[in-house]
Formats: C-alpha cells, structure tokens, sequence
C-alpha cells in the first residue's frame, strides 16, 4: 500500500481529451493507476532505461549516428550480394558521416580493390576483342571496366585517345566468296595483321562479318605498300588507336602522327550523366563535381549537378529521410536559385519531419516509454523549439523519469 500511495501522488501519463490534442493532468487532479506505474518501475527496475541517447548528445548527433550506421549496413548487405559498385557507393557515403572509422575504411579498401581486379579482367577482355577485330564488343568491355573503375587510365585512352593517319585515297572491293578482312588485307597490303585498318575505316562493329557482294572501301597510306586492284575514287583521312599504331610501327612510314589530346573533363560528364540516366544520383554528383572543379562554368554539369540533387531528394522524401530530403534540395538550390519546387519541398520536409518526431513522442509516451519519447521530442526541439507543445512535454516526461529514479533509489535504500 505504501508503494501504491507514492505512484498516486505521481503526475500522471497523458490521456486523450476533445479534439485530439495531447494533455496532462496537472498536479493534484487526479491520479495514475496504480498498476501501471508498478508496471513501469519493475521494467526500469529489472531491465533499466530504454532508449535514452547518450548524456550531452545532440540530436543532430544522433541523427548522423543513425545516418552512419543505416549507410554501414547497406555496405555490408550490397557486397554481401555481390553488388560491389553499390557497395563501395554505400561506404563512400559512411565514410561522409565518420571519416575515421576502420570498419568502413577497410570496407572501402576491400570493395574498391575488388572492383579494380574485375575492371582489369573487363579490360583485358576489351584488348583481345580489339585485336580480333570485334570493335563493338571491345567497347562494351572497356566501358565496363570504366563503370568499375571510373579512373581506369588505360580503358579511358582505348575509348578516346586517337592518332591521324593521312589516306590518300580509296578503292572500293566487292567481296567475293570465301574473302574476308583478313584476306583483302593480304591482298592489298601483303599483310593480314593489317585487317585492322580495313575494318575501322570502314566502321565495322565486327570485322568478322562481311558478307558477298558488299562493297569495302580500302584505303592507301603512304608508306605501305599498296595492290591497287582498283582505280581510286576519292580522298580521306582514318582515325586509328595509338595501340594499333604502336603495334603496327607507323613511326616508321612518313605518316602525320598528332595524337589528339584525351578530354579527361568530357568523359567525367558523360559519365555523370550517364549514371544519372542510371539513377544513380548520388555517384553522378561525384563526376559532377570533378567537371565543375575544372570549370565552375559548365553549363551541362551545373544543370545535371541540380537535377542528380533534386532527384536524390525527391528519394529521400519518399523513403521519409525528410533532414535528407530537404538538404538534397537546398544542395539543389545552390544550381539552380529560382527552383520554386525546392523551396516548396524545404518547407514541407520540415513541416513533416517535426510532425513526424512529435507524434512517434508521443507514442512512446503511451507505450510508458519515456526515453525514447523525450529523444523524439528533442529532435523536434532541435529544429524548432516552439514547435506545438514539444517543450511542456519534454519537461513532463523527464519530471516522470526523476520521480521514477528517486523511487529506484529508495528502494536499494
């Protein structure tokens, strides 16, 4: 009975009144159930406090802890799946919130050495397509690899860089049965490893497939010796590789040799938007970024740079990761100042990310789970503190908790 008369006189947890607006009893004006309280003391009793953050943590803090770990654990479950570029995206993301921690260090090492290891494998493939002549499929090797590892030096110079080869004219071969590149390479220039020049000039995805009756330009370069089977009809120029030129050894014929400078700020854009097309918003910013550090002016990289935020936003707001949303379209802002939908959507990622934490307070509120109701609340303090009746119920519920731990001591006592 002596336990009971102490709970009595304890203000009491909330209950509904009319209009559905959360108040408290004041002291005095009635009392709490014995039972439910007795309850509440033998849990705080034999399991202790639940929920509470850490003395002195702000609930920006918490929020970022929470950020890391949900970051941390998509890691883990992506390359755990076996999807290692999302894997490395995820730590990368962790690594945002703490910098320092080993686990996600190690993560990222292990992740990214994965990825160079497949990416030089994908290359590798790429070189032996090239050199069959499958110039499509070599494409889709090196690009690959390049999706692996962005920053791959040797796929970047296969996909881009290029030397000027001067052809002096052409001569157009119908093909015959049973001819084939590597063939008219022997024929024309006595040399079948030569079949290269044949099929790029003439744009061929496959230099495999030809069929009869299909007309083949071949052309002349100066210094190789040239069959003319054919009177010439035209004059143009061939772009060729710098591995076939070196392959090859066009250094030793008299040929214009001016290799084309690679354009490291175009294939970070193209890739930027190529991931975005992706949806992969939160890597295509990072590309984006790397154009915009070389030219703050481009144009293509600024419109992509507020659209990759503002979709990455409009991810969060559906997920609910409203503090996520609203700094995605504030980011977005910075892009592009007269986006009214950003402005429209900090407004309401605020609005709803306060209602939110309020009303989970007070959930746990009725569940008797005070710690982690007044963690809630804090949040909502934190960005608005005359937000509703956020503060009287902080105070309500840690005046509950003090009286509760006086009770705990007493009884030790």
């Amino acid at each position: 009975m002596f336990l009971i008369s102490i709970f009595i006189k304890i203000p009491p947890i909330p209950r509904l009144v009319k209009g559905g607006e959360r108040e408290f009893f004041n002291s005095g004006k009635g009392g709490i159930l014995a039972s439910s309280f007795l309850a509440l003391f033998f849990a705080w009793t034999l399991i202790g406090p639940c929920g509470c953050a850490t003395p002195g943590e702000s609930p920006h803090e918490v929020v970022k802890e929470e950020l890391f770990k949900e970051y941390l654990q998509n890691g883990r479950d992506c390359e755990g799946k076996g999807d290692l570029v999302e894997a490395l995206k995820q730590y990368k993301l962790a690594m945002t919130v703490d910098p320092a921690n080993k686990e996600v260090i190690d993560g990222s090492n292990r992740v990214e050495t994965a990825l160079r290891s497949l990416a030089e494998k994908h290359y590798k493939a790429g070189l032996k397509l090239d050199k069959a002549g499958k110039y499509a499929r070599s494409r889709q090797q090196f690009l690959i690899a390049l999706r692996l590892w962005p920053d791959y030096p040797e796929a970047i110079n296969m996909l881009t860089t290029r030397k000027r080869i001067q052809i002096k004219r052409y001569v157009v071969h119908t093909v015959r049965p049973s001819e084939s590149v590597s063939k008219l390479a022997k024929i024309y220039y006595g040399d079948s490893e030569k079949f290269s020049i044949i099929a790029k000039y003439n744009n061929f995805d496959d230099a495999s497939r030809i069929a009869v009756g299909q007309k083949i330009k071949i052309p002349e370069i100066e210094g190789v010796d040239f069959l003319v089977g054919k009177e010439p009809i035209e004059t143009e120029s061939l772009s060729v590789d710098d591995l076939e030129i070196a392959e090859w050894d066009w250094e030793d014929y008299a040929l214009e040799d001016r290799p084309e400078p690679v354009d490291q700020v175009a294939i970070y854009r193209n890739h930027g938007v190529d991931l975005f097309r992706k949806r992969e918003y939160q890597m295509a910013i990072v590309e984006f970024n790397k154009v915009l550090n070389a030219n703050p002016d481009d144009n293509i990289a600024l419109a992509y740079s507020h659209k990759s935020h503002y979709q990455l936003a409009m991810d969060f707001y559906a997920k609910k990761d409203y503090l996520g949303a609203r700094d995605q379209f504030e980011a977005s802002l910075r892009y592009t100042k007269d986006c009214y939908k950003c402005n429209v959507y900090i407004r309401k990622s605020e609005d709803l990310y306060k209602e939110m934490h309020y009303k989970r307070g007070i959930r746990f509120f009725d569940r008797e789970q005070l710690n982690k109701a007044i963690k809630e609340w804090e949040l909502v303090r934190f960005m608005d503190p005359d937000y509703k009746k956020v503060n009287e119920l902080i105070n309500k519920a840690k005046m509950l908790l003090k009286k509760i731990e006086e009770l705990k001591k007493s009884q030790k006592g």
